[in-house]
């Protein structure tokens, strides 16, 4: 053993060292403050990063998409291993939504962090003595592109929060404790104005790229035409009380048309398989994988939506509805639907789908669904992509806000019969697939013609063509038609009661889930509840 022999000395020394007004003051070791975070190398970056994760919060934000857009409306059921496996889902659909219900509660949590983390975003953005990777002062048109991307973030959450519960706080700066019980909903226009006046600041700004001009290792981040496409969805949404917002919406979805920066894919079925997201229709796609050290994380909604027996959890089961709703000979059934018995490869064999020890439909969402070649090495690492915005959408608002507004009819028809002709020439085989049980004919598509029900020809191609794509709800939303769906899909038999317990909004409003009562608890009572809950 050794042994150290101090002298009187040296202890001395020691504690006069120790005692040293300069030795108290010595910042702390390891402690991460704003001031130096933000005078660290690619401290931007790495608060721009922060403000897309709400996207990646699984059950705040993936999954409670799917239960609202798919599994709350005539699109899909929830399946799962039982009907007590996630029963608040279940209300959804049905019209019984309490207010303690977990998936609003969740959607409610993953919205407002990702709000928070934009707004502590654009508090130090500003000011801060940036960074770039390579501790050089960062250039201030990527500051400036910075700030544009977070504006346009926290308008896509508070879209997706007025769209589900109506008015909402608008909290547009870091609160405190003492803001707890200060905290009330602003109206839904204030919140859609809060919204449209960020969106066009944020396309408007110079430093904000087009998708033309930013290489396509960024794909995944804001554009201007990601903006303008969002600016139109908005509108379109609150289209319905206000017509002059069709006007507006058509000029923006033409925007994006005009920018020249996107084509539809050839193959309907490449933008669900692997790589999906480098396609020239991706608008806004969120792009999951399994490199942290890129920022890129997997995705559970893979795991979640797909059969039980290829190792899912077997929800979001597409019903009779939607199946009804493809024409003879669309092969987007086949990328949309699959159904009990397909077969995929697997390593060292086959896969053959049972549907049989769970309650469903017969059918499973075939755009979730990933090959066992696909799948990630475990829970949660899987490289998927959701599309947020695509092309094909954008041209369907196109079609619809000019309809809407006044327009041309045959000018209306060619942009729906963009997209209906990009389906036809698309395969009929799962390029995937060791087998398919459906064989989809080889019937042409019939063009929409001018003289054709408009409005019905693009709300069924609306239907068709983004069909498990989490859009369903929102439509049916924004048409005022969710309740007399629901209600009318109760009486079919294979609906099981779903939507039987929906009751009409009060006249002239759009039907609103309750706010999750925690919220209205912890705001000590500021924050209020709809009507009816």
């Amino acid at each position: 053993m050794k042994k150290f022999v101090y002298s009187l000395p040296l202890i001395a020394a020691l504690l006069v060292t120790s005692c040293s007004k300069d030795y108290l003051n010595r910042p702390p070791l390891g402690r991460q403050t704003d001031e130096n975070f933000y005078q660290s190398p690619g401290a931007g970056f790495k608060t721009v990063v922060n403000c897309y994760l709400g996207f990646y919060d699984f059950w705040g934000y993936q999954a409670a998409i799917a239960e609202l857009g798919n599994m709350a409306t005539d699109e899909s059921d929830k399946g799962g291993s039982d009907g007590n496996d996630r029963p608040f889902v279940l209300d959804l659909g049905f019209g019984r939504t309490l207010s303690n219900n977990e998936t609003l509660s969740n959607l409610w949590k993953a919205c407002y962090n990702g709000i928070g983390s934009c707004n502590v975003a654009l508090e130090h953005l500003p000011d801060a003595p940036l960074l770039d990777n390579n501790g050089v002062k960062l250039d201030e048109n990527i500051r400036k592109r910075y700030l544009a991307e977070v504006r346009y973030l926290r308008a896509y959450y508070y879209l997706d929060l007025v769209r589900i519960f109506g008015g909402v706080p608008l909290v547009t700066k870091t609160l405190g404790v003492d803001d707890r019980n200060k905290i009330v909903r602003a109206s839904s226009q204030e919140v859609f104005q809060f919204i449209t006046s960020e969106l066009e600041a944020a396309a408007n700004d110079a430093a904000l790229p087009s998708r033309k001009d930013m290489p396509d290792g960024e794909q995944g981040r804001a554009t201007k035409e990601a903006a303008w496409a969002l600016l139109a969805r908005a509108c379109l949404f609150f289209a319905e009380d206000d017509k002059t917002l069709y006007a507006k919406a058509r000029e923006a979805a033409k925007k994006v048309i005009d920018s020249q920066a996107f084509t539809l894919e050839p193959q309907y079925q490449q933008l669900f398989l692997k790589d999906g997201y480098k396609s020239r229709e991706c608008v806004f796609p969120l792009i999951f994988g399994d490199d942290p050290a890129a920022f890129i994380y997997g995705s559970t909604q893979p795991v979640y939506c797909s059969p039980r027996s290829a190792g899912g959890w077997g929800f979001d089961c597409p019903t009779q509805s939607l199946l009804d709703a493809f024409e003879p000979g669309d092969p987007r059934v086949l990328f949309t639907i699959l159904d009990q018995g397909d077969v995929f490869p697997k390593p060292g064999g086959q896969e053959v789908l049972d549907f049989s020890t769970y309650p469903n439909t017969g059918h499973h969402n075939r755009k979730v669904f990933l090959p066992a070649a696909r799948r990630g090495q475990g829970w949660g690492n899987d490289a998927w992509t959701m599309h947020l915005i695509r092309y094909a959408d954008v041209l369907l608002m196109y079609a619809e806000a000019l309809l809407e507004s006044g327009g041309d009819k045959q000018t209306v028809a060619n942009y729906i019969n963009q997209v209906r002709t990009r389906a036809a020439a698309s395969s009929h085989t799962d390029t995937e697939a060791t087998s398919r049980v459906r064989n989809v004919p080889a019937t042409p598509l019939r063009p929409v013609a001018a003289s054709d029900d408009l409005r019905v020809a693009v709300r069924h191609e609306r239907r068709v063509e983004l069909g498990g794509e989490y859009g369903r709800l929102f439509d049916l939303l924004r048409w005022n038609m969710y309740v007399t769906t629901m209600k009318d899909f109760s009486t079919k038999p294979y609906a099981n009661g779903k939507g039987n317990s929906f009751k009409a909004p009060a006249s002239g409003n759009k039907y609103l889930f309750p706010v999750p009562q925690t919220e209205i608890d912890k705001s000590g009572g500021s924050i209020k509840q709809n009507p009816g809950y």
